[in-house]
């Protein structure tokens, strides 16, 4: 007998679903905890805006070369069995970096190296996450168990940056990774519980032939493809906000540890709000007019928060920012994921991680770069003008998107 969940929670009646849910919301607290930990050891060990985007480039540079390839994968191989191998290799990078800052012989280029090393795991792990999220669940389903997915990942990015900055105060960066490292335990067991199910294609063919499939099929898609070029934009301007924020917490507000990690775990508030939300009530509204309203309202809170007066008046506008990326997130995941037919999913979602992760390399050098040369407060607002130029112009040139249902 299949236990009936309240609406806003329906996607959990999916057992494995729910296995899956449960074990990530863990996971992603210390891969939170282990970014903001990064950030505030780099800017330790250099003293350097640029170098935190240096080092940010590194761990989302391998999304620009190995995301789209991944989604063949995902499309051929069993999603729990590839969730499997990058979840361990995760946890030994958080392992290996703890031992490294714990013996005090840790350089800028180890934290390069062990995040490009991440980063390519990530690209591979991103998308077949991002592509199971219908396999456990179901079609019907989809906007609930992307909704919950997200609340999953924002409640990880609350907690997670806000444990650490204790943890950074308390008992030193170390400990920062070396709780991340346990904390992907939950995940991986979970994994082994969950019921193995057939990959989505058996279709044999050179990687780059179905890559190009994939290619052709958003070519014809305008709604998609805006999504994509939107996401693109905000990834490249917007989204590598978090490499700035030690700079801001530190030179900008003169705030120590625990007020970084408050800072970092701001946006997540409103993200978590807006993944709540949307989880309850998203199924009641047309998907075109919230995403809509999610691509103005982040830039916007974004530009306010490169003005912001004081430290209270940042964290208020970091909440409205995470509020309306998680809008426009959560809906533009949802139009991607179920538009496409099944066997196209991992490709148009590594399409989704290409342009999330692969312009973020890109975006966190010019975020660097600005930020040492005009200062990081212009760093910021430029962006959010860019970001929300894009949004009215695809506001006004595609009006099918606002018109989705």
């Amino acid at each position: 007998m299949v236990t009936r969940w309240p609406a806003a929670l329906r996607a959990l009646e999916h057992r494995d679903f729910r296995r899956f849910w449960l074990g990530l919301i863990v996971s992603v607290m210390g891969t939170w905890m282990q970014m903001a930990a990064q950030g505030w050891l780099v800017l330790e060990l250099t003293d350097s805006p640029f170098m935190l985007g240096v080092v940010g480039a590194c761990a989302a540079f391998p999304m620009l070369v190995f995301s789209l390839p991944a989604g063949v994968i995902a499309d051929r191989i069993s999603k729990r069995r590839i969730l499997l191998v990058t979840q361990s290799l995760a946890m030994a990078q958080a392992f290996s970096l703890a031992v490294l800052i714990h013996t005090g012989v840790v350089q800028v280029w180890h934290v390069m190296l062990l995040a490009a090393s991440l980063g390519t795991v990530n690209a591979l792990d991103m998308t077949t996450r991002h592509a199971m999220v219908i396999e456990l669940a179901s079609r019907e389903h989809a906007l609930n168990a992307v909704s919950l997915n997200s609340t999953a990942f924002q409640t990880g990015r609350i907690v997670g940056p806000a444990v650490g900055g204790v943890l950074l105060a308390k008992v030193g960066i170390a400990g920062c990774f070396l709780v991340n490292g346990l904390t992907f335990l939950p995940l991986l067991i979970a994994l082994t519980r969950i019921a193995p199910r057939p990959p989505g294609a058996a279709v044999a063919g050179p990687i780059h032939q179905h890559i190009r499939e994939g290619l052709r099929w958003v070519r014809g898609q305008q709604v998609p493809r805006t999504l994509l070029l939107m996401i693109a934009v905000a990834s490249l301007f917007a989204m590598p906000l978090g490499t700035l924020l030690p700079v801001f917490a530190r030179d900008v507000f003169r705030a120590g540890p625990q007020a970084y990690g408050i800072m970092f775990s701001a946006p997540g508030v409103g993200a978590f709000l807006a993944a709540v939300t949307m989880t309850a009530r998203g199924h009641r509204w047309r998907l075109g007019r919230v995403v809509t309203l999610g691509s103005l309202l982040f830039p916007a809170m974004l530009g306010a928060f490169s003005l912001a007066p004081s430290y209270a008046m940042a964290i208020l506008c970091l909440f409205l920012t995470g509020l309306g990326t998680m809008t426009f997130n959560v809906t533009a995941n949802t139009m991607l994921q179920t538009a496409p037919p099944d066997e196209l999913r991992g490709r148009i979602m590594s399409l989704r991680t290409f342009v999330f992760g692969g312009m973020t390399p890109f975006g966190s050098l010019q975020l660097g770069a600005v930020a040492q040369w005009l200062g990081p407060r212009a760093a910021v607002g430029i962006g959010a003008a860019v970001c929300l130029l894009s949004a009215f112009i695809a506001w006004w040139r595609v009006p099918a998107l606002r018109r989705s249902p």
